[in-house]
């Protein structure tokens, strides 16, 4: 009671309203969601990538850990898991792989539309305008293939490091501004969604910094102790903690945008449903 005696109401009001619109959205549920839709959309199209556009003499094992960046002991368990592929097997797998993808990546981009209509209180878009699934899953590629150059770039130099980080923000600031606005048909303005984006690109760049120190050990260790299949658990685990920082940052900018404007003096209702 002293603390929330001295705790400015703004401040107060905030975090009560960011605790009650959490517990609306479910955070955990629909984190592990889109966690397993990601992992079966992106994954696919690294593998896609790595089978079709890879040259020389390299295993498509080789390829797809150069894509993800694997650590040895890693990379000799996916090269066991996969085997040795011809040239020929590549390529038809990756032509079966695309229809899977774009299956799978609809599934990844219905379940984000899902999410920020439930944050932003407004009726989901149902299989109006398909093509925006499609259109998020190539921006989010694109956006991820853009951090991950500026980031190889910018190892052993700090300013170029320090760039790089800068750009990471400024891309992922858009495109989490961005998607929202296409899924949910731009019901929502894009100004209002710019908090959220804003607070989603800090998010992404601290699991970005933050995956440098835990991904390389964790993957190891997993290798070591459960093969291909700790592989794929820690890197579920992984989208699960991304995904549920993109929810609750997504949720902060809801309740800055919706919540946090002035109410009238010593009013303190919580927000109702609209």
């Amino acid at each position: 009671m002293r603390a929330r005696s001295h705790t400015p109401p703004y401040l107060l009001r905030l975090v009560q309203d960011t605790a009650q619109a959490l517990a609306r959205v479910d955070p955990f549920d629909r984190a592990m969601t889109l966690a397993a839709q990601a992992f079966t959309s992106l994954f696919p199209l690294v593998i896609i990538a790595a089978a079709t556009l890879g040259e020389g003499s390299e295993s498509l094992g080789d390829r797809i850990s150069d894509s993800l960046s694997l650590p040895a002991d890693t990379r000799s368990v996916l090269e066991t898991a996969l085997g040795h592929q011809a040239s020929s097997e590549s390529a038809a797998f990756g032509v079966v792989s695309v229809l899977v993808v774009l299956l799978s990546a609809t599934s990844f981009a219905r379940a984000l539309a899902r999410m920020y209509a439930r944050v932003w209180r407004v009726p989901p878009s149902g299989w109006t305008g398909g093509w925006r699934w499609v259109a998020v899953i190539v921006g989010v590629a694109l956006c991820t293939l853009i951090v991950k150059a500026a980031d190889r770039a910018a190892r052993g130099e700090l300013p170029a490091t320090v760039g790089a980080v800068v750009l990471t923000l400024v891309v992922y600031t858009v495109l989490w501004s961005w998607v929202p606005w296409l899924l949910l048909v731009r019901r929502v303005s894009y100004t209002a969604l710019l908090p959220g984006g804003v607070l989603s690109g800090v998010g992404c760049v601290g699991t970005l910094l933050a995956s440098h120190v835990y991904m390389p050990r964790a993957l190891e260790s997993a290798a070591r102790e459960f093969g291909a299949f700790g592989v794929a658990f820690t890197y579920i685990g992984w989208l699960f903690v991304v995904a549920f920082v993109l929810i609750v940052a997504t949720v902060l900018g809801w309740v800055l945008q919706e919540a946090g404007g002035p109410r009238p003096s010593g009013s303190s209702a919580p927000l109702t449903e609209t």
